[in-house]
C-alpha cells in the first residue's frame, strides 16, 4: 500500500508542476525514393506565410486543411533558415538561398506565391536540381508571458513538401502543429515536458522541435 501511495504522490506532484506538454505533432514512416528520383543536391524555396481570418486554411501547395492563426513577421525567415540548416546537418547539399531569392525576384514574387509548383519547376530547371523543398507556415504565435507562466502559449503550424523539379509532382508532404499545453492537460507528452525542463517555451523553440520532427521523416533513397 505504501508503494502505491508513493506512486500517486509522485504523479500528483508532477501534474501540479507548472510544466507543459506538446500537442499534435505528426509522425509517419519514412518514405523511400528510387535512385532515379532521389538526390542529395536540392533547392529550398523560402517559406510562404498564409494568413487566414479563420482557424483553418488550405495549403497553397497540396490543398490540405491546416490549423491557422496569427503569424509573426519573423516566421518565414526563421523557418527557412531552420529548414536549410536541418537539411545540411542531414547530409544534403542545398543551393545558396541568396541565389534562389535572386531568381525568384526575376520570376516575380507575386507569381511565386500564386504558382508555387510552377515556380518550383522553373527554379529546378534554372539550378539543374531534381528536387525542391517548399514550406508553408499557417500560424506562428509568440507566447504571452514568461517561461514560468503564460496568458497564452506559443503556437506553430507549418508544412513541408518535397517536389519533383521536372514534373511538379509532390513526392512527400508532412505537417506539424503544436500549441503547448500544461502537463495537467495532457500527460501523454511527459517526455517533451521533461526535455523542456517544465517551462513554457517560445515559438522559435516549438518551430525548432517541429522542424526536426518532420526532417527526421524526410525521404531517403531506396
Amino acid at each position: 500500500m505504501k508503494k502505491w501511495r508513493r506512486k500517486w504522490v509522485i504523479l500528483a506532484c508532477i501534474t501540479a508542476l507548472a510544466g507543459f506538454a506538446g500537442c499534435a505533432g505528426t509522425s509517419h514512416p519514412t518514405v523511400t525514393l528510387p535512385a532515379s528520383v532521389f538526390s542529395r543536391h536540392l533547392l529550398v524555396m523560402p517559406f510562404q506565410a498564409v494568413q487566414s481570418r479563420g482557424s483553418i486554411v488550405a495549403c497553397p501547395i497540396c490543398g490540405r486543411s491546416n490549423p491557422a492563426g496569427p503569424i509573426l513577421p519573423e516566421a518565414e525567415g526563421v523557418l527557412t533558415d531552420m529548414l536549410v540548416v536541418g537539411l545540411q546537418q542531414r547530409g544534403f547539399d542545398v543551393i545558396p538561398m541568396s541565389h534562389v531569392e535572386e531568381e525568384i525576384t526575376k520570376i516575380g514574387e507575386k507569381r511565386a506565391v500564386k504558382e508555387p509548383i510552377t515556380t518550383a519547376k522553373l527554379l529546378a530547371k534554372k539550378f539543374r536540381v531534381k528536387l525542391v523543398v517548399a514550406g508553408v507556415v499557417f500560424e506562428y504565435r509568440a507566447r504571452l508571458g514568461s517561461s514560468l507562466g503564460v496568458e497564452h502559449p506559443a503556437v506553430v503550424s507549418f508544412s513541408l513538401h518535397l517536389i519533383d523539379g521536372e514534373t511538379g509532382h509532390i513526392l512527400w508532404s508532412d505537417r506539424y502543429y503544436e500549441a503547448q499545453k500544461a502537463l495537467s492537460e495532457d500527460v501523454t507528452n511527459i517526455g517533451r515536458f521533461l526535455k523542456r525542463k517544465g517551462k513554457w517555451v517560445t515559438a522559435r523553440r516549438l518551430a525548432h522541435d517541429g522542424m526536426n520532427t518532420l526532417l527526421d521523416n524526410f525521404p531517403e533513397r531506396k
